[in-house]
């Protein structure tokens, strides 16, 4: 890798359930990036120990027990979850900001230059709340031009052969299902669908719960016996996709063994088949489906649960032998992002949305989006209040889906006189992110999505939205720390911290974020 001091590297990133990798281009090829402890998997794990604990350290603080630690955040990402430590409550985006800050710190050791741009996996089933909760995310930690591609495409792309093909991606908390086609350097995704709702660390849980039971230990799904059972249960997961059973030798917990007085006790693969195997027919139902609806040509598997050998039993004797990548199942979503990097250098990617976007009239689901559409794409549709006065409009994903709960992207507020004309117009991006605007007459209004509304903590008050303000500086300060000295960094760091003990300083806010963002703008 070349070692000069070059600006605006751009990485790939698989911001995995259980964990985190990345990958850059080293000429024509991905490269996996070693992290700080010397291995290229990074655990999606973050801690609060009077300040951010990620990765391993985060892993080992959860197993004293007495402080926050917090697991599995990406199927919670853009949704309601809060946590609160240091004295701030934060979303699950939040507390994802110093992994990826830590991901993008090794990535810039690793290739000795700035790190300023990435392209972000994520599960084709993510809603939009969801990749523009994933893309602040990215931006907070320093990366400002991030973009973001569906795991299973990006494992399409690291499979570079031609033909259509069926990827399905089983990780550690979702099930991503495709159907790609490949011809002449173009990737077209023709249909995706996959659930947030099973995943390898189900199984993870499922297997630790049976170990406690064997091990007559009271529930605590809490403490760090728990975590310890976890962690154990994971391992003997993986061991049994190579072995028909396992002797497993309870571990201490919490300095003390957890049952002397019991032999090594035997995990047989049968044990863990049983508890897996309805999920696992859960999804290969839907492969059938797709597979029988697509006639595919290849049958691709990635995510670490992939390895399960039931899983591949199944698929092999009902519906097509799975081959192999050159890259194995965990690396290759990182390897397709990292080749994303080059995009529109003789390769051109056409993605797709999940789920329909549209809203309510009457009662009755009107679709603006259909699913399956290719992005980028812009609709437009027009109504007309029935009366006057104030009324509100909500835009959803899966509108028209009444077995999934619908989502809320945005709410559209209306306060207009009857009879008047309104056009909605809604963009979708290339990385699946939405913009709407809504027209009536001379007047124009962006409508922003709820994600972006809810990093603001429910005291709306200027003071609130201008601590808010604060803490995304502080996020964005970080880089700064690696490429400008230690008395620069300070500098700006007092300079927050005056404006900290200012209630509702709106304008010595805005001038800090100037001075940020020339910066930014000289470093980029």
């Amino acid at each position: 890798m070349s070692n000069g001091r070059n600006r605006g590297a751009t990485i790939g990133i698989d911001l995995g359930t259980r964990n985190a990798l990345c990958a850059c281009m080293d000429g024509a090829r991905p490269v996996m990036i070693p992290n700080r402890w010397g291995r290229t998997s990074t655990p999606s794990v973050v801690g609060w120990e009077g300040g951010w604990v990620v990765g391993d350290d985060a892993v080992r603080l959860s197993l004293r027990g007495s402080f926050p630690v917090w697991w599995d955040l990406k199927r919670k990402v853009g949704g309601e979850f809060r946590a609160s430590c240091g004295g701030k409550t934060y979303t699950a985006q939040d507390i994802l900001v110093p992994l990826i800050c830590a991901l993008r710190e090794d990535a810039e050791v690793f290739l000795g230059q700035f790190v300023s741009s990435c392209v972000l996996a994520v599960p084709a089933v993510f809603s939009l709340l969801q990749r523009e909760a994933m893309m602040r995310a990215a931006e907070a930690a320093g990366l400002r031009d991030a973009r973001i591609i569906c795991e299973p495409t990006a494992a399409a792309l690291a499979f570079g052969r031609e033909g259509r093909f069926l990827v399905l991606d089983f990780g550690a908390g979702t099930v991503d299902i495709s159907v790609v086609e490949s011809e002449g350097g173009v990737w077209q995704v023709l249909e995706s669908v996959g659930t947030s709702k099973i995943g390898g660390y189900d199984f993870d849980l499922a297997l630790a719960e049976w170990l406690r039971e064997r091990l007559r230990l009271p529930p605590s799904p809490e403490d760090s016996r728990w975590r310890t059972l976890v962690l154990e249960a994971e391992a003997i997961k993986i061991a049994l996709s190579s072995c028909r059973s396992y002797d497993w030798i309870p571990p201490a917990m919490n300095g003390v063994s957890a049952a002397p007085e019991l032999e090594p006790l035997k995990v047989e693969r049968e044990d863990l088949e049983r508890m897996v195997r309805f999920s696992i027919r859960r999804v290969v139902h839907v492969v059938r489906r797709l597979w029988a609806r697509h006639e595919p040509e290849h049958l691709l598997l990635v995510g670490g649960s992939s390895r399960i050998p039931l899983l591949r039993e199944i698929l092999e004797s009902e519906i097509a032998r799975p081959e192999r990548l050159s890259l194995c199942a965990e690396e290759s979503i990182a390897a397709g992002a990292a080749l994303c990097t080059r995009i529109g250098d003789g390769r051109l990617l056409l993605d797709i949305l999940s789920g329909d976007v549209g809203f309510l009239r009457n009662e009755e689901p009107e679709i603006l989006i259909p699913a399956g559409t290719p992005v980028p794409f812009t609709a437009r549709t027009t109504f007309v209040p029935a009366r006057s006065g104030k009324t509100e409009l909500p835009v959803f994903q899966n509108v028209a889906d009444m077995r999934e709960e619908r989502t809320v992207l945005s709410v559209l507020t209306l306060d207009l006189e009857a009879g008047t004309e309104v056009e909605l117009r809604c963009t979708l991006s290339t990385s699946g992110l939405m913009h709407c605007v809504l027209r009536h007459g001379n007047t124009t209004m962006e409508m922003p999505l709820l994600s972006l509304k809810r990093d603001v903590l429910p005291d709306a008050s200027a003071a609130s939205v201008a601590r808010q303000r604060i803490r995304d500086l502080k996020l964005r300060l970080t880089p700064f720390e690696i490429l400008c000295s230690s008395d620069q960094v300070e500098r700006l760091h007092n300079l927050v911290r005056q404006i900290e003990n200012i209630e509702d300083d709106g304008p010595s806010v805005e001038i800090l974020e100037g001075i940020v963002k020339d910066m930014e703008v000289a470093l980029s």
